[in-house]
């Protein structure tokens, strides 16, 4: 790509791996081992918040091309669950192609408390590296630093220094996710409306970066309209538009049509906002997507060696955000995607021909529906106000054991505990720890509470939800009271924010969908149970290359040819 990129890709795995052992040249391919070339391109796709029930809710009204032509021509496993209880965004990208647990790869949440600091750190913040031409806003998402393993692009580029791994999304920490160390991550700018970079990546965007910006492609969909592909009719299995709870965000309204332009008269920041809101957002992406892979030469690596392509859709995930994942408009966005992706399967196929790329989809994690919905079908449900929490518990600690705030703050979905305050006040932590857990049991809308001395001896009880949360919680870095709301209850910051979230152990948050397509190497069918951590472990055997280090997947050999 660069000289700098490639300098700066052989500095960052030779301090992640050791001396470099790069052996790979021209003709790799063809003496692969066991004579089995690998993908020229793997693309390798995630839909931000795609519970898997929507793959099947949907079938009928897909179109050939796109998500019926993964589900029908690839190996879908339709039983495909990540097995961490912290369900968030950040988690699930930095899951995705390292293919290991939060535990491991240090990525505990979209944020959390530094100790040390106090401070809030953010999954990609760096400090020490800025947009390239952007605004560089505190706890801004800049670089892998916060990733303790390596994922399967680094594998790539250390077993061959040519394989390019580039990846896109509209989230900073998406896309710097699913790149690892030495890939390169672009993400979505909302002061512009582009798809930008770090300096952690390079010193200056690509020739063809700012050949595809000249004509400001960004602004093409300003003044749009949001409606209906369908008729009314063919939305009866989903929740009608413009209940009372929707969320009215980003001047989108609540009911079709949804405008894009944020409210405002011209192409600007709130315009480039509220659009990664609506389908228009996978529009724009996949636009900077065929730039990119035109630009960078995907898939036709002269040295014969695989490149890799990571998208993260962003849209889907806001849509459930603002309407839930019942509603209407989440069935017409997941049709509006579809059509994306069979464009794009085209553009593909003119590009370098579908039978030499392999393609998976999988998601970060699935969705819930709106609270209010679930009540209205007679299910508990409800919405937890994470400070209110806090200050009901410091409030019963301090009957306890005299006035203080034993519980400083919040983050998805642990409590931290002010261990200095404890130790002035003479008091044993577990006996703090176990009284907020005894307050917080009988809390309404908690399932569970697992506090750290718990955790760190290994006393919890042998259920599938405490390895859950065991495998989601870092010793180091997490809190040290865990709080796992009941099935359906809401539990997020600012709880009336947002129509409905994610980020629970339940089904709808975990089952999501882990799909692969490439005759040369995958044979179609439906298949049982996989893990997410599978997803990463299958690319690096099918490429030939080693596991990540903190890799816990297996090889989905009974899907392979």
């Amino acid at each position: 790509m660069f000289k700098f990129k490639k300098l700066k890709s052989l500095i960052v795995l030779s301090l992640l791996f050791g001396p470099m052992m790069i052996a790979a040249g021209p003709g790799l391919a063809a003496d692969a081992p066991a004579g089995k070339a690998p993908p020229k391109l793997v693309v390798f796709m995630v839909v931000d918040g795609f519970p898997q029930e929507q793959v099947t809710k949907y079938y009928d009204q897909l179109s050939d091309g796109g998500l019926k032509r993964l589900i029908d021509k690839g190996a879908w496993y339709s039983d495909n669950n990540y097995t961490h209880a912290t369900t968030y965004t950040g988690v699930g990208h930095a899951t995705l192609l390292s293919c290991a647990h939060p535990y491991k790869h240090g990525v505990i949440g979209n944020d959390w408390l530094d100790k040390k600091t106090k401070e809030r750190v953010y999954s990609t913040e760096d400090p020490n590296y800025k947009y390239i031409d952007e605004n560089t806003p505190k706890h801004a998402g800049t670089s892998p630093r916060n990733l303790l393993v390596t994922t399967v692009g680094d594998e790539m580029i250390y077993q061959n220094g040519t394989s390019k791994v580039i990846t896109i999304s509209g989230k900073d920490r998406s896309a710097i996710g699913l790149a690892g160390h030495a890939g390169t991550a672009y993400m979505h700018s909302t002061d512009t409306g582009r798809f930008i970079t770090s300096t952690y990546y390079m010193r200056d965007y690509p020739d063809w970066w700012t050949k595809f910006y000249e004509s400001k492609p960004q602004d093409k969909y300003f003044g749009m309209m949001w409606t209906p592909l369908l008729p009314d009719t063919a939305y009866a299995r989903s929740a009608p538009d413009d209940r009372p709870w929707s969320t009215n965000y980003k001047g989108l309204g609540t009911k079709f049509p949804h405008p894009i332009s944020g409210g405002a008269d011209k192409p600007g920041k709130s315009y480039y906002d509220a659009m990664l809101w609506t389908p228009y957002g996978d529009l724009l992406t996949l636009d900077f997507v065929k730039a990119a892979i035109a630009g960078e030469n995907l898939g036709k690596n002269p040295a014969g060696v695989p490149d890799l392509l990571a998208i993260s859709w962003t849209s889907h995930d806001y849509v459930h955000h603002l309407f839930g994942a019942e509603s209407k408009q989440a069935q017409d966005h997941t049709l509006r995607l579809d059509l994306v992706f069979a464009e794009f399967f085209q553009f593909l196929d003119k590009w370098v021909g579908l039978d030499n790329v392999l393609i998976t989809l999988s998601a970060d994690h699935g969705f819930m529906n709106i609270p209010e919905y679930s009540t209205s079908k007679n299910l508990d449900a409800g919405r937890i106000d994470p400070e209110k929490m806090i200050e009901e518990t410091n409030a019963a600690l301090s009957k306890k054991f005299g006035e203080g705030k034993y519980i400083t703050t919040w983050w998805n979905p642990t409590l931290y505990v002010d261990y200095a305050l404890v130790d002035k006040n003479n008091l044993k932590r577990a006996d703090v720890e176990n009284a907020a857990a005894v307050f917080l049991r009988n809390y309404p809308g908690v399932e569970a509470v697992y506090t750290r001395t718990q955790l760190e001896n290994g006393n919890t009880p042998d259920t599938k939800l405490s390895k859950q949360v065991y495998v989601a919680w870092h010793q180091q870095l997490s809190g040290d009271i865990v709080v796992i709301n009941k099935p359906n209850w809401y539990l997020f910051a600012k709880p009336l924010a947002y129509a409905a979230t994610h980020g629970s152990p339940w089904a709808y948050d975990t089952n999501v969908p882990l799909m692969m397509m490439g005759s040369k190497w995958v044979k179609a069918g439906k298949y049982g149970s996989s893990e997410t951590v599978d997803l990463g472990r299958t690319l690096a055997y099918i490429l030939n290359v080693r596991p990540p280090n903190g890799c816990e997947g297996k090889v989905l050999t009974e899907a392979l040819r």
